[in-house]
């Protein structure tokens, strides 16, 4: 069965909201490696409705020669949504209808792993209903103080094991966690 990988930039007090404004400033190497290293395990790209807007306004009419875009063009992206008609976005369908039934089924298809970005509200659906299979978190040396966090707040507890985890030199540490 494919696994459902959620990877996030998160801040120090669980922020996931507009990382557009705190994020940027600690790019590097080593968080592009984790997360084009994340990228090539998987075939798929499973977004909610505005990460998908975001991306596909972002990506989708990009150079081909892009080396970013590329890397974003290459999975299938399928885009949870209950008003899109038309995804607009190359390789792109559309998952209508009960979300954790169609996901659930998702990674049953054959195929390579998935992984979701962004898409906070998604996100925390597959956190409940238990469709997530391992979390990569580049957490930000940075409290944003506001903004949706990506656990919510009367969660169910979610225990978890620490797969891997490093430090880098802007102060971004990745912490990769599977299901417990």
């Amino acid at each position: 069965m494919r696994k459902i990988i959620v990877a996030e930039f998160i801040s120090l007090d669980g922020v996931v909201e507009a990382p557009e404004t705190w994020h940027m400033g600690y790019l590097s190497e080593e968080m592009f490696a984790v997360m084009w290293s994340l990228n090539e395990r998987c075939d798929t790209m499973l977004l909610g409705r505005n990460t998908f807007a975001s991306f596909a306004g972002a990506f989708g009419s990009a150079p081909a020669d892009d080396p970013i875009a590329a890397k974003m063009n290459r999975p299938t992206k399928v885009v949870v949504s209950s008003t899109l008609t038309d995804p607009g976005w190359a390789n792109s369908v559309i998952l209508a209808g009960d979300p954790v039934e169609g996901i659930a089924k998702l990674k049953e298809q054959p195929g390579r792993d998935i992984i979701t970005t962004g898409s906070t509200r998604l996100v925390r659906t597959m956190l409940r209903a238990g469709l997530v299979d391992e979390l990569s978190l580049l957490v930000h040396p940075v409290a944003v103080g506001k903004g949706q966090r990506l656990f919510e707040e009367d969660a169910d507890a979610l225990p978890l094991t620490l797969v891997e985890t490093a430090a880098f030199a802007t102060g971004v540490v990745h912490l990769h966690y599977a299901k417990a």
